[in-house]
């Protein structure tokens, strides 16, 4: 392939860096920009491995140019990623595509950066441009002594289902496979990195009656369903919804498993996760949500895997939270507060609505009492105060977010 980069293991370690569902728009999340610089400042990965939904789909692409917009998100994020020096790849998620703009197009932009080494080989044999390998080559540059798989998950279909991974991504799967087999004398241990995860993640899931302590709603096929960590789960991290998954016969993961080659399958898309386990000798796991721009755990986080050449499968991961690497505090606490109690999907929403209705009433009733026992000059005062408050922090914020962003990508 050609990916115009030598990477490879130095001393016989390699460290990548995850990063998930940034969901930025035209107008950069300043918390964002401050947790990518500070992690790669201090992580210091061999390299950044993006899994889909860079972009946001609310970020008012159609107001002016949208590829103007959408161009001026993806250089507003990455350009922290720029000047770092460290090379970085990615595929894309559903939110990416929803922006009207093709992911062909997306990945032209990307490759403006010279440390974006994913689509320099448009004619390498790959299925679309977000599916594709990257070899990660012994100290000594003799053999490939890890790959990387990278698969685009599509986007949502009619219904609210997801595409499945396509016949020509397994081919290619297959294919790539073996041509790495025989290059280099036996089978060549591999990571995949994709957006949504596969099925088989709901093999490390039980069924659990509604109303059982963490366990979450399902959607889409197992609507109706609750859910919770199952047995197979080796490490539990966060879990904070349920798994969406391609409605699929798990055709992808059964070609892993036909290969032997891939000892674990990393993924976004469910931003309040990060619990990994083992199914069928093959570690799923998940990277939270990493941007401030959508919803996600009260502390935005990150995966930092590290490998050692003589023993692969025998990898280090461990997740790494906005507080770990900066000592920033946030540009935006109420944006934060909001988002960090968002549903994840309208399955999860009648229980943050119900807590919301449940808070607005009690605040209602004891303004009443407030107005009718004690006096009504108090509780006008204090309605005046609060919407004075709200509408100086919000002008404050917006020219605060963009003071700071300005100095940022300067």
């Amino acid at each position: 392939m050609n990916l115009k980069k030598d990477i490879k293991f130095r001393n016989g370690k390699f460290k990548i860096l995850q990063i998930s569902d940034l969901q930025d728009t035209k107008s950069t999340d300043v918390d964002t920009i401050r947790f990518l610089n500070s992690a790669l400042e201090k992580l210091k990965p061999d390299l950044v491995v993006f899994t889909g939904d860079q972009l946001d789909v609310a970020g008012l692409w159609n107001i002016g140019n949208r590829e103007d917009n959408v161009c001026r998100a993806i250089k507003g994020l990455f350009t922290s990623v720029e000047r770092s020096g460290i090379p970085f790849i990615l595929t894309f998620g559903n939110h990416d595509r929803q922006t009207g703009i093709p992911n062909e197009k997306q990945a032209e932009i990307y490759s403006g950066f010279s440390k974006c080494i994913c689509f320099g080989g448009a004619d390498d044999g790959r299925p679309d441009c977000g599916t594709f390998n990257l070899p990660v080559y012994s100290s000594d540059g003799s053999r490939a002594a890890m790959n990387i798989y990278m698969f685009d998950t599509h986007s949502n279909i009619a219904g609210g289902k997801i595409e499945p991974i396509t016949d020509g991504q397994l081919e290619w799967y297959r294919r790539t496979s073996e041509t790495l087999s025989e290059e280099n004398g036996g089978k060549v241990p591999s990571i995949v990195f994709q957006h949504i995860p596969p099925a088989a993640i709901y093999d490390m899931m039980r069924e659990v009656p509604k109303g059982t302590p963490k366990s979450h709603p399902a959607f889409g096929s197992r609507k109706g369903k609750f859910y919770a960590l199952g047995d197979k789960v080796t490490y539990s991290g966060d879990y904070g919804e349920t798994p969406s998954v391609t409605d699929t016969d798990g055709r992808e993961f059964g070609a892993f498993k036909e290969q032997g080659d891939v000892f674990a399958v990393f993924c976004g898309h469910d931003h309040y996760n990060s619990f990994v386990g083992k199914v069928d000798g093959i570690d799923i796991g998940y990277c939270p949500g990493a941007g401030y721009s959508t919803y996600g755990l009260k502390e935005r986080q990150i995966r930092l895997f590290e490998f050692d050449e003589n023993d692969v499968e025998n990898y280090a991961t461990k997740i790494v939270k906005y507080s770990d690497v900066c000592k920033s505090r946030l540009a935006k606490p109420v944006k934060n507060l909001v988002y960090s109690n968002a549903p994840s999907c309208p399955a999860a929403a009648p229980k943050y609505i119900i807590k919301g209705l449940s808070f607005i009433a009690s605040l209602a009733f004891t303004l009443a009492v407030f107005y009718i026992l004690v006096s009504p000059t108090l509780v006008n005062v204090f309605l005046a105060t609060v919407t004075t408050a709200s509408l100086i922090y919000i002008v404050f914020s917006l020219v605060y977010g963009a003071v700071v962003r300005n100095r940022l990508l300067r």
